[in-house]
């Protein structure tokens, strides 16, 4: 019962959303304000609100960050052997990639963490969403950098560095954990009326967030067993969660580190993954492919970390 306590209302929020959406009840424009909503606002606030007001161990944070840094990296290049074992096209090597290394942590993980973890360790929310600050910023300063180099739409010299800057100064959840952070490192306490309206708008961002999540699914021309969105599925929630677990226990860290990082790594491929495939010209349909897989396969993982881990 602990393990279903702790997924099933994500699982079912998301189901709710792909649900509302085959009955007609969310309108392709209601599900694009949602998605912006929260992307723009609902996301951001909530990690602006709990970074900044955190109280943590800094060396527990920094041992979760630097370990789903390190395995996410490992799972790049595996995604970059498999990419050359598949003889994938140059189009679609920057989504593959991409696809078995940048977790959906801020949609999925962090939830699970807060409805598996939050009753027995009462800083975990806390511990959790500082941790995954830097993280953040990683996966997008990675994912460009991929994208960059593989997408059909090739920018050089300047442009390309001009792109880069862009996409990393103008990412709404970037600029939250950089400005909690700051927040946090100088002591500043934010007037109560200002801590409330974060507090408020941060609340609606999980529930928003796995909304988003099934309404964008879908599952037409889902590929064959042997597909590369398998295989890059296989790689982001399992492989992955077992190359952070190797590398914790390499490091000495158990207990709810442990867990933490096990459930971030265990996550699906990012939905973000799609736009940004799509804007830079790689394989969209297979990055959207790669994350109704992962999805799906997540929930086997997450169970068994959920049940066991640490």
């Amino acid at each position: 019962m602990y393990v279903l306590n702790s997924l099933m209302p994500v699982f079912l929020i998301i189901v709710l959303g792909k649900l509302l959406c085959r009955t007609g009840f969310f309108s392709d424009d209601l599900v694009k304000g949602i998605n912006q909503l929260t992307y723009w606002v609902a996301l951001p606030a909530l990690l602006f609100s709990e970074i900044s007001g955190a109280v943590f161990d800094v060396g527990e944070v920094r041992r979760i960050t630097l370990m789903l840094i390190c395995a996410t990296l490992i799972a790049f290049l595996l995604g970059y052997l498999a990419a050359r074992l598949l003889r994938l096209p140059h189009r679609s090597l920057g989504a593959f990639v991409q696809g078995c290394g940048r977790a959906n942590n801020a949609f999925v993980g962090l939830p699970i963490i807060i409805y598996a973890l939050a009753g027995t360790f009462p800083n975990v929310k806390a511990l959790a969403t500082v941790a995954l600050g830097p993280a953040i910023i990683f996966y997008n300063f990675s994912s460009i950098v991929i994208l960059l180099a593989h997408g059909e739409k090739q920018h050089k010299g300047a442009a390309a560095v001009g792109v880069f800057i862009k996409q990393l100064l103008l990412n709404p959840m970037i600029i939250a954990c950089v400005a909690g952070l700051l927040v946090n490192s100088v002591g500043f306490t934010l007037p109560l009326i200002f801590a409330r309206t974060f507090a408020a708008l941060g609340q609606s961002a999980l529930p928003l967030a796995l909304l988003c999540i099934g309404s964008s699914l879908t599952f037409e021309k889902t590929p064959a067993a042997a597909s590369p969105a398998l295989i890059a599925s296989l790689i982001k929630v399992f492989v992955l969660p077992a190359i952070g677990f190797l590398i914790a226990r390499l490091w000495g860290v158990s207990g709810t580190e442990l867990k933490i990082l096990l459930i971030y790594l265990a996550c699906p491929t990012a939905s973000a993954s799609y736009v940004l495939a799509d804007m830079f010209g790689s394989d969209a349909p297979l990055a959207g492919r790669i994350i109704v897989v992962s999805t799906v396969l997540s929930a086997i993982p997450l169970s068994i970390i959920v049940a066991f881990g640490g």
